[in-house]
């Protein structure tokens, strides 16, 4: 049998301009049918608006990749947060109002607020169950709530709660073969990881996966792995069944903003504040696949750039990531306000016949020299 190696590719196809502050989450849809790309595309920003973007089948150029159609506003502070109903016509979003929305897509109108017996300080989190009738937050107030879409708060978590910013919350997905299906996971400033029964409220573990912030998480499509990453530059691995079982891990060279898993492969998308990487957990050599490092180099363009007053992390800085739903295009939201896509390719790389072609041109070579 021949081995058979596979290259990636990242080529930017596209960036998005809508936004004038750090995108904070990029919403990509939930296919309605297999093999479905969705074209959907929803991002929120610092500047306090949902943006709804267009792709243009026709561009030629990246500038005119898309384009906003539809601008949701009503938040008053920072947007820190997007979920989307399994049916794609309802949004969640959460914000450092204090509050969430949920807005009825189909309408463009706020279709519930998210206010009483709510959050004390700023809501940084939210997700929604996969049948679409319970909604979780967690905030700089560290707790931890779980509403109806009625906006009626049910519960709040009180015991063995994080004694730190919740800086991320997630439903963990069920499928026929996952081993999770009624539990969630939060990650907070604490470094810690709890997995919740979202039926009793009961630990099922809660353990220290960093050394300092844990800012993002992500879960396989099964549910049968929790990635996290931090402000120590780290992101691991936990198998769900044992999160305390070794596992891998992946030194990103920056703090960590956010995450991605992809929904086909076992490719981890990291947003840092040096750029964005492609991690495959599961290769032999733990390998990058793929990066976009955007690192100021040079005396001149620093001093260009401090000249205009801009900050710098505005030009590097990753803060958002997310996969379409076929994973062979990935989203890249910067601190400046722009998006930016990628198309990934995976291309099979046959070593014996690549190397039988090279034996075959040498020999060539070889003749040629010599007739």
């Amino acid at each position: 049998m021949t081995e058979v190696e596979s290259q990636i590719t990242a080529k930017e196809i596209g960036h998005l301009e809508g936004h004038s502050d750090w995108v904070t989450a990029i919403e990509t849809g939930h296919p309605q049918k297999e093999n479905e790309d969705t074209q959907v595309l929803i991002s929120a920003s610092r500047d306090r608006t949902i943006l709804i973007w267009k792709f243009n089948a026709d561009s030629k150029v990246p500038s005119d990749f898309g384009e906003p159609v539809q601008s949701l506003t009503g938040h008053s502070h920072f947007i820190s947060d997007l979920a989307l109903t399994n049916d794609n016509n309802y949004l969640l979003s959460s914000s450092w109002d204090k509050t969430m929305r949920l807005w009825d897509l189909r309408t463009g109108k706020t279709a519930q607020r998210f206010t009483e017996d709510g959050h004390t300080k700023e809501v940084l989190s939210c997700a929604i169950s996969s049948d679409g009738r319970y909604i979780l937050s967690s905030g700089a107030d560290r707790q931890i709530k779980l509403w109806n879409v009625k906006g009626d708060c049910k519960h709040t978590v009180k015991d063995y709660n994080h004694n730190d910013w919740v800086s991320k919350i997630r439903f963990i997905p069920t499928s026929k073969n996952s081993v999770g299906g009624q539990f969630f996971t939060s990650v907070g400033w604490d470094g810690y990881l709890k997995i919740w029964n979202n039926q009793t409220f009961n630990i099922k573990d809660s353990f220290r996966a960093h050394d300092s912030n844990v800012n993002a998480v992500t879960i396989s499509p099964r549910g049968n792995f929790i990635v996290t990453g931090g402000k120590d530059k780290k992101v691991r691995v936990f198998d769900f069944s044992d999160v305390e079982k070794p596992a891998p891990s992946h030194d990103a060279g920056a703090p960590v903003n956010c995450l991605a898993f992809n929904p086909r492969s076992p490719w981890v998308a990291i947003g840092t504040e040096d750029g964005w990487q492609i991690w495959d957990f599961e290769a032999k050599d733990n390998a990058v696949i793929a990066e976009g490092q955007y690192k100021l180099e040079g005396k001149k363009n620093l001093e260009e750039k401090q000249s205009k007053k801009i900050r710098l992390d505005k030009f590097h800085q990753v803060t958002s990531i997310a996969w379409n739903t076929l994973g062979n295009r990935l989203f890249v939201g910067f601190a400046n306000g722009v998006i930016k896509a990628f198309e990934i390719t995976e291309e099979k790389l046959n070593w014996f016949w690549l190397i039988l072609y090279i034996l075959w041109i040498s020999d060539w070579c070889w003749d040629k020299k010599h007739s």
